[in-house]
């Protein structure tokens, strides 16, 4: 039977009513303008014909000796798990967030698959959303994006109808450990070395953060559990707020091109810089950086096996007060840091580290000490690459695609964004009474991305000026240059002289001793000196 990663166990071992441990993605749709009848109860009906199969069809098996393992459902039930809501009128945008607000925390039944699909209608300018979850222990919000975007075709003329749980390109599970004596022997030591290594590399780390720490050496690696406490990590309850907001895609590349900085920068800092202005408005400005968790994927190309495949670093971000470039900057190099630092390191040996980092967090968290101790971060920002070009459901264009994802141990809020048909999609979700002004938040973003664009504006310009003025000073340089040679060679290469003219001109030797031969006219003491005309 397949069975579960330490690493994917342990969010089936920390999920609490307060802690909810999946993710969810809220997709909208717009119907096709020339469709008879009613297209999302069509939708609906087709879908429900669809045949489910592994993972999304396998519900957990409890063990009295280990993990629980994958089975098969013998009693699945598509009807449980595909649902259909209408919002009230007039079905506004704030409706849908405020029912997907109510429907996120909701636990996953452990007796059944766990994942759901919501298709909701009644939006008021005609359009329909799905809105999906499902388990971080099936997968990671990357692969889950995966899942959905297989099932979309590329073209409106395309009918096909694949239904979520169709997925084919990412279907396989880790299958448990069998053989003889020997092979079990084998993986027994290939574990064993496997894991002082991982040892190994974690031991590295730590003593390069303790030198940092000490000042023995450079270096921006974030210390864990060092970031300033904010109202950013008031421990959550099982209520949720959930907030969506859009960015441009275009320039932001360009700030990125002009900055010499990576796309992923340039999100984070505006993160930084619209959270600094949440945390103003709140009359809090901590004297130390925020420290972000930012996940990073570690699946290899090729690898298609669901479960997580990630690890969750530290990235300190700018200090308050810092100019937009200033913040961007200094984020560049925290992430250039930290990357470089997990680069250093297997994938087996980061995730051990971001395990033990989280569960040390989930465990104060659920011990009631976790406003006692420094946080781990302050805010979980995360970036997944999507599609370039727009997607269709059955002839529905999709026209934004919002990931809503979990918040980890000790944070209040997690801001997820995803890049879609030349925009960013960003899905923000927060603990209800920790963020009661969540809405705050994507205008925040709105106002850092102009302050950012505005400044890079002027870097961008500043550059052209210095590289015009240095191109004029070089063609001046050239110039002269040519010039002083043209004026040598005229110096040096004098022109033919006729036979005539060189009898006429005197030898210098003659012309010397003429001169020595006329005499100098003496000048009085006293009298002013006539001119000699020479």
């Amino acid at each position: 039977m397949p069975s579960l990663s330490i690493y994917d166990y342990a969010f089936l071992l920390t999920e609490t009513a307060d802690s909810p441990k999946h993710v969810a993605g809220l997709q909208l749709f717009k119907p096709p303008p020339d469709y008879k009848g009613d297209f999302v109860s069509d939708l609906v009906a087709a879908m429900s014909e669809r045949p489910a199969g592994p993972p999304f069809s396998f519900k957990l098996k409890g063990s009295l000796l280990g993990k629980p393992e994958w089975v098969e459902d013998e009693n699945f039930d598509l009807e449980y798990h595909l649902r259909r809501s209408r919002l009230p009128r007039p079905g506004t945008r704030d409706q849908l967030m405020e029912l997907v607000s109510r429907m996120h925390p909701v636990l996953l039944d452990r007796k059944r698959p766990l994942w759901e699909l919501h298709v909701i209608d009644g939006l008021e300018d005609g359009c329909f959303a799905v809105y999906v979850k499902i388990h971080h222990s099936y997968c990671d919000g990357a692969t889950l994006t995966q899942l959905l975007i297989e099932t979309l075709n590329q073209s409106a003329e395309d009918q096909r109808l694949r239904a979520n749980w169709e997925a084919t390109s990412i279907t396989s599970f880790r299958e448990c450990a069998g053989g003889g004596l020997a092979t079990r022997i084998g993986q027994g030591l290939g574990l064993f070395k496997s894991a002082l290594g991982t040892a190994r590399d974690i031991g590295g780390m730590a003593g390069r953060m303790t030198m940092q720490r000490l000042g023995l050496q450079p270096g921006n690696l974030p210390i864990p559990f060092t970031a300033p406490r904010t109202r950013l990590n008031t421990v959550v309850t099982r209520a949720r707020r959930v907030a969506t907001g859009e960015l441009p895609l275009a320039p932001l590349k360009t700030i990125s091109k002009s900055t010499d900085t990576t796309l992923n920068d340039v999100i984070v800092t505006l993160c930084d810089i619209a959270l600094g202005r949440y945390l103003r408005h709140h009359r809090q400005s901590p004297t130390a950086p925020l420290v972000a968790q930012m996940p990073v994927s570690l699946r290899r190309d090729g690898n298609d096996e669901m479960g997580n495949q990630l690890a969750i670093l530290p990235v300190t971000l700018g200090r308050a007060g810092q100019d937009p470039l200033r913040r961007l900057k200094a984020v560049s190099r925290s992430c250039a840091e930290v990357k470089k630092d997990a680069a250093a390191m297997t994938p087996a040996a980061v995730s051990a580290y971001t395990l033990a980092m989280q569960s040390v967090a989930q465990a104060s968290e659920l011990m009631g000490i976790a406003e006692s101790l420094p946080p781990l971060g302050n805010i979980l920002i995360s970036n997944v690459p999507g599609p370039r070009e727009p997607l269709y459901l059955w002839g529905a264009r999709m026209l934004s695609a919002y990931p809503i994802s979990a918040i980890p141990p000790g944070l209040s809020m997690n801001i997820t964004v995803f890049s879609y048909d030349g925009k960013f999609d960003i899905g923000i979700v927060a603990g209800y009474d920790a963020v009661p002004d969540i809405d705050v938040v994507p205008k925040y973003l709105t106002e850092a991305f102009h302050a950012l664009e505005t400044a890079a504006e002027r870097y961008a310009a500043r550059a052209a000026r210095i590289r015009k003025a240095t191109r004029k000073r070089r063609a001046a340089g050239q110039s002269k240059s040519k010039s002083r040679g043209r004026s040598n060679g005229a110096a040096t290469v004098a022109p033919a002289k006729s036979p005539t003219a060189a009898a006429k001109t005197p030898a210098p030797a003659a012309t010397a001793a003429k001169r020595k031969k006329t005499p100098r006219k003496r000048v009085k003491s006293g009298a002013d000196p006539k001119p000699t005309g020479r």
